[in-house]
């Protein structure tokens, strides 16, 4: 069943619970009224009677007119029955019609009882007069009554019905109208395929509704999906190429040294040129691991406390103090304002690379560390005073084994900020960085909570 069909039922059931409870209520309501009302004349009527056989001598001659005026009117299947206190009918005798002692004992000692019998209402009253006291018990059958609420019952059920049917209808209408933004979305991703990951999701610009929630939950999936295949695209198309270098050179001095016999020292040499190759192979195996690891999806999140962590990146690169780097701490005493959820591995990995850079291009100068925080953000910032980033250089130092001009006389591969793009961009994260030729460079991170 789809989803729409399923809405429009449950809506239509839940209309129709509501409405038969609603429906019940009227009836009841205009049934027990009804009762009541039926009640009052039966009592009406075995007053009148009473007074037209027993009150003459105590009514005036106006009001005796007026009983005699309303003893004629009958109720439908009217019966009156009059007994004195001995219980023996009196005035009016009985037929077919006849109260045993137990009911008439009941009316004494309740003066007035209104109850049903073989489908009729009858009401009893205990009439005190100066002649004597007596028992009226009259009965008849509401015969319009009932018709009356047979039609209103036959009238609630056609109503309820059609109500249902017209109900069932709007609510295909309403779902099919609060689904449409769903139905869009699966257009939308329909057209996605691995050669267009880059595409996105409309998404309001206030975030409305639980669709623009879904919408950006879709975009950061298709966020990581486009990290994961662009990590395989420059991997592929990098490794090899980065690797061949290391390993051709190692290759080369082995081979030159086996072309002819050669003294102890020139194969120290020779050893000593593979052994420094094989580390630098090794160092870029390493660094293209934590690139590939940095577009896994990891479920190993836990709480981290940045202020911790930034201790131990400055720990590991400033050698015991031998670099002189300096930490700023302005979020107060709250340390809950700057933890947040992530890969703590991962996160280190990412400050580490650009503390390990500042320290690098910054010739002994002083590295200056700041975290802050606000309620929805954490906020990291690295400023050295080294060379600096060339003019329009700024945006290509994430790309993988990228490295700006002035920067191929220090030792490294040009991975540790395309590995810390990244990671951030993992964590949802962005980088902003500041930087001019010659007079330092500033990364800032915004992380959010």
């Amino acid at each position: 069943m789809t989803v729409r069909n399923r809405l429009s039922l449950q809506f239509t059931f839940l209309f129709a619970v509501l409405l038969l409870i609603l429906l019940a209520g009227i009836y009841s309501l205009v049934e027990r009224n009804r009762k009541i009302s039926f009640y009052d004349k039966l009592e009406d009527r075995a007053m009148t009677v009473a007074q037209f056989y027993l009150a003459e001598d105590n009514l005036s001659q106006e009001g005796f007119l007026a009983v005699l005026k309303k003893y004629p009117r009958s109720l439908n299947q009217e019966v009156i029955r009059i007994y004195n206190n001995q219980f023996e009918p009196v005035f009016i005798k009985e037929d077919t019609v006849r109260w045993d002692k137990a009911t008439l004992q009941q009316v004494v000692n309740q003066k007035r009882m209104r109850f049903t019998r073989n489908g009729q209402q009858a009401c009893a009253i205990y009439y005190v007069d100066n002649s004597g006291n007596f028992i009226i018990v009259a009965t008849a059958a509401d015969s319009n009554g009932i018709e009356n609420m047979r039609k209103l019952g036959w009238i609630m059920s056609i109503a309820f019905l059609l109500s249902l049917l017209i109900t069932y209808i709007l609510g295909r209408i309403f779902s099919r109208m609060a689904l449409s933004p769903i139905n869009h979305v699966i257009d939308n991703v329909r057209t996605i395929r691995a050669t267009s990951l880059d595409k996105r999701l409309h998404v309001n610009a206030h975030k409305t509704d639980e669709i623009d929630e879904l919408s950006i939950t879709i975009n950061h999936l298709l966020e990581h999906l486009e990290q994961s295949f662009e990590a395989q695209r420059v991997f592929i198309a990098n490794a090899s190429h980065e690797l061949r270098t290391p390993i051709t050179a190692i290759l080369g001095e082995a081979e030159i040294a086996l072309l002819q016999n050669r003294n102890t020292e020139e194969y120290k040499t020779t050893l000593r040129n593979v052994v420094e190759d094989a580390t630098k192979l090794t160092s870029l195996i390493s660094s293209l691991l934590e690139l590939a690891q940095a577009n896994m999806d990891n479920n190993d999140l836990q709480q981290v406390s940045m202020n911790e962590l930034l201790w131990e990146v400055v720990d590991e690169w400033s050698n015991n103090g031998h670099y002189p780097v300096k930490i700023a701490f302005r979020f107060g005493l709250d340390v809950s304002r700057v933890t947040m959820q992530g890969h703590r591995h991962l996160l280190f990995l990412a400050l580490s690379n650009v503390v390990k850079n500042a320290i690098k291009f910054s010739a002994g100068e002083e590295v200056y560390c700041e975290l802050n925080a606000t309620d929805t953000q954490i906020h990291v910032t690295v400023s050295d005073k080294g060379i600096g980033i060339p003019e329009g250089e700024t945006e290509k130092i994430f790309r993988p084994f990228y490295r700006s001009a002035n920067a191929m006389s220090f030792a490294g591969f040009g991975i540790g900020l395309s590995l810390t793009e990244k990671i951030v961009r993992l964590h949802n994260g962005t980088i902003h960085v500041h930087s001019a030729s010659g007079t330092g460079t500033t990364f800032r991170f915004v992380f959010p909570k």
